[in-house]
């Protein structure tokens, strides 16, 4: 071999090095994540909350994603799980309650898969759980229904020593709210009735209209709503009956401006994007359980912009206060137990 040649197939070899080394960065693995909403984009609620926590991500990490709706149609949830767990890598269940004998009978088939449980906690070996303190940001929507219902400087209704709620289906989840705003709302004035309404169902707003007109019937001048999509129906009877109500979720005042004193949020999309970040950086570790609460920026109370001169200066600080004694655990929120209904 002439020395010539071996030149040559010197600078060959160094030109296939230089190559092999640019090719595992052009293969770089892209996490495939899903969302299997058990209601619709639009609902203004955990779908519309989980998608902004998907574009969110999409924006800071190199992820493919899709939500599966099931449009509050239950005979979807098992293909829609399904197709999820065949074709991605990390399935969020919005939210997993939804999901519970469908998760069940697919997580086991696919191993590979990451499940995550939004808004409570599985027993299903490997599924991750996102527990929502709901409890927490319920017991200040009740600390500021409590501090406005008989303020003489409440605008719209009569002050008084009523306040409401309203949930939709009588899931434990929803005992969890109505029993955190209770203590919220004696915390500040134990002399405060509460008068709660089940809807019966999440899924029908005329029914969450009626509930809702129900608590007004019996005094109630400030509303706080834990329905879903049955909750519209509790911000449209304040409109019409003339009180406020208290949203949930997300943000809801822009649904009837005016009439939404604040809303209870569950910040899904920060829970959404904080997985998707743990996944990507390979921290995520199967049968996790993430809590969410006040002190984890998990739930809190959101103010509403139309309504800043409705809530007083010394209600917003006050209920500050209460805020950070529950982030420092000087304040303990009870939870819902079977024997607490």
């Amino acid at each position: 071999m002439s020395v010539r040649f071996r030149k040559v197939l010197l600078v060959l070899a160094i030109l296939n090095l230089a190559v092999l080394q640019v090719v595992p960065g052009a293969a770089k693995t892209v996490l495939r994540v899903a969302v299997v909403a058990g209601d619709r984009i639009g609902d203004r609620g955990f779908t519309d909350s989980a998608r902004e926590g998907l574009i969110r991500a999409a924006k800071d990490f190199d992820i493919q994603y899709k939500i599966f709706e099931c449009k509050a149609d239950a005979s979807l949830y098992y293909d829609r799980t399904l197709a999820a767990a065949e074709n991605f890598d990390l399935v969020f269940m919005d939210p997993g309650y939804f999901f519970d004998k469908e998760l069940s009978e697919i997580a086991p088939k696919f191993p590979k898969v990451t499940f995550v449980y939004i808004d409570g906690t599985s027993d299903i070996p490997g599924v991750v759980s996102i527990d929502f303190k709901e409890h927490e940001g319920s017991f200040l929507a009740g600390a500021l229904a409590g501090l406005m219902a008989n303020n003489p400087k409440l605008k719209l209704g009569k002050p008084g020593k009523v306040v409401g709620f309203v949930g939709g289906a009588d899931w434990p989840v929803i005992r969890n709210f109505l029993v955190g705003y209770e203590q919220g709302v004696k915390y500040v004035d134990a002399s405060i009735k509460v008068e709660s309404v089940f809807a019966g169902t999440h899924y029908d707003p005329a029914k969450g209209k009626e509930a809702t007109l129900q608590a007004h019937k019996r005094g109630a001048n400030i509303v706080f709503q834990a329905a879903g999509p049955s909750g519209l129906g509790v911000l449209e009877a304040a409109r019409d009956a003339g009180f406020y109500a208290i949203g949930v979720d997300i943000d809801q005042c822009e649904s009837q401006p005016g009439f939404i004193m604040a809303s209870m949020l569950k910040r899904v999309d920060n829970a959404v994007y904080d997985t998707i970040k743990l996944a990507v950086e390979g921290k995520l570790a199967k049968g996790a359980v993430f809590p969410y609460g006040v002190r984890e920026h998990g739930v809190g109370l959101c103010g509403c912009k139309h309504m800043e001169n409705a809530v007083p200066k010394e209600v917003v600080e006050k209920l500050r206060d209460i805020e950070a004694k529950i982030a420092r655990g000087e304040i303990v929120v009870n939870e819902y137990t079977p024997t607490s209904k």
